[in-house]
């Protein structure tokens, strides 16, 4: 009798210690990582459960050590985390090991850099600070891995997102694989010749889908979803400009802002009209940008026939209107807010000359004149990155200015004549500055340039002229071309 209550009472105590246990147990799933997808440098949070209390938890990525935390009583910690700037494009394993109890949790993070709109965001810095993979040493290797026949004309320059290519042909919309060029959407509408902007998406999911917008010849501003269900169309009675997307890093609010005719319109993500501006010196033909300056509300500013004009971009009301010629303008740039945070407005003019404006009077600060219509928005890159040129500027004489200064325009620090008109902007990205020309007769090229001193890296010839930029993410040099084709460029690491 003794021993059957021995064997039962121990059944009993095991039984007990195993409902204690399962929740730890069941805690040891996983790894949560928040985003789980995004560029270098990217700030990530992790959580975890089933440590024990007070435990120190290490965390690593692909095997090296980005912080640590302490787990709480309960077991559970949360830490937060920078992707290395060093991490390639693909899946990186992260790691969160106990240090007393060994208990490991694991999880992926997808290194990816999405180029979302011309001249990768919303300042038009044409600059990709995430590059990594291709730079002056690995320029010269580049090669072609792809080229898709797809009915481009030049002036619609790609955008990546989600993993796909998109562009404007005379069909419609286009997508496609980045790796193969293999076309995965083909959205019908009227001929699309402005460059699209992408809305990111918010979802649980790991890789939301987002709103790839754009705008056709027949008036028609449009949303597909990145898998090219259609979303919205709203008519705007004139071909509109490229789209100018504003997203913080919430769902809301999202601000689309493009130009038809002589009105600057902006519509919430869903296509809802939010304000209309009419905007004197001619059309807007060339995309807006983002202004944005400390303790000051945003602003967008657009270049109406030979008049430049800042809008608050919250209800379109005009702060200021400028016209430093008379001559008709070309594409404003501003930077990237988180890298210059304090910018003048740049734009080039049919004549040749590319001015600085101070960003709260729209008064001119500095001028420099080339040998060509400056069409393109000037690159513009980090100007803490001394003594390198931080700014480059293309004109239709066929050559691209280097300068270090916004407040004033010293000679240039070094100027490269590439043959034929630089009709789209300059893009910057790992040390190497990327171009195509756009001549009428003769062969149209690809040049790499060597940000410190102008010295050509890479010369390919294109299929075609390009007349809207080029984009370079992930290892990856993409260009539409006027003959009608996509052309992607790689490395031998790539």
């Amino acid at each position: 009798m003794k021993r059957q209550l021995l064997i039962l009472a121990t059944a009993a105590a095991c039984l007990a210690l195993a409902v204690v246990e399962a929740p730890a147990v069941a805690a040891r799933t996983g790894l949560a990582l928040d985003p789980t997808i995004g560029p270098p440098t990217s700030l990530v949070k992790a959580k975890g459960a089933g440590y024990a209390a007070g435990e120190l938890v290490a965390l690593s990525f692909d095997g090296a050590r980005v912080g640590s935390a302490v787990a709480g009583p309960t077991g559970k910690f949360n830490a937060r985390f920078e992707v290395p700037a060093t991490a390639r494009p693909g899946q990186h394993p992260v790691e969160a090991v106990g240090e007393s109890s060994g208990v490991t949790l694991k999880a992926v993070f997808l290194v990816r850099t999405d180029w979302l709109q011309g001249c990768f965001e919303a300042g038009r810095s044409c600059f990709n600070r995430y590059e990594n993979v291709i730079g002056p040493r690995d320029a010269a290797s580049l090669g072609v891995a792809w080229r898709a026949r797809v009915g481009t004309d030049g002036a619609s320059a790609p955008v990546y997102a989600n993993g796909r290519l998109f562009v404007g042909t005379a069909e419609g919309l286009v997508g496609f694989d980045p790796a193969t060029g293999a076309i995965i959407i083909n959205f019908r509408s009227g001929p699309v010749s402005t460059t699209p902007a992408v809305v990111r998406g918010f979802d649980p999911q790991p890789d939301p889908p987002g709103k790839v917008i754009f705008g056709s010849t027949d008036g028609m501003l449009q949303a597909v979803s990145t898998d090219g269900t259609p979303l919205w169309q709203v008519g705007l009675g004139r071909a509109p400009s490229s789209p100018l997307v504003i997203q913080g890093i919430d769902p809301t609010p999202v601000r689309v802002v493009v130009g038809a005719g002589n009105v600057l319109f902006a519509f919430d993500g869903n296509g809802n009209r939010q304000w209309a501006t009419v905007l004197e010196g001619g059309d807007i033909s060339t995309p807006p940008a983002l202004l944005a300056l400390p303790d000051t509300p945003d602003r967008v500013v657009a270049a109406a026939g030979n008049s430049l004009y800042a809008l608050d971009a919250a209800t379109g009301a005009i702060i200021w209107a400028s016209t430093p010629s008379g001559r008709r303008l070309g594409a404003p740039a501003i930077g990237d807010r988180t890298i210059v945070p304090n910018p003048n407005v740049l734009v080039g003019d049919q004549a040749g000359t590319l001015y600085s404006l101070d960003p709260r009077t729209g008064q001119v600060k500095a001028s420099f004149t080339g040998q060509g219509p400056i069409t393109g928005s000037p690159a513009i890159g980090d100007p803490t990155i001394l003594p390198q040129p931080w700014v480059f500027a293309g004109d239709g004489g066929g050559n691209i200015y280097a300068v270090d200064q916004t407040d004033f325009f010293p000679p240039p620090i070094w100027q490269a004549a590439l043959g034929g008109p630089v009709d789209g902007p300059p893009v910057l990205a790992n040390g190497v500055v990327y171009v195509a020309t756009d001549p009428e007769d003769g062969n149209p090229h690809m040049f790499a340039l060597d940000q410190a001193d102008g010295r050509i890296l890479f010369d390919g010839l294109l299929p075609g002229g390009a007349a809207a930029g080029l984009i370079v993410a992930d290892g990856k040099v993409i260009v539409a071309t006027r003959s009608g084709d996509v052309v992607g460029y790689e490395t031998p690491d790539t």
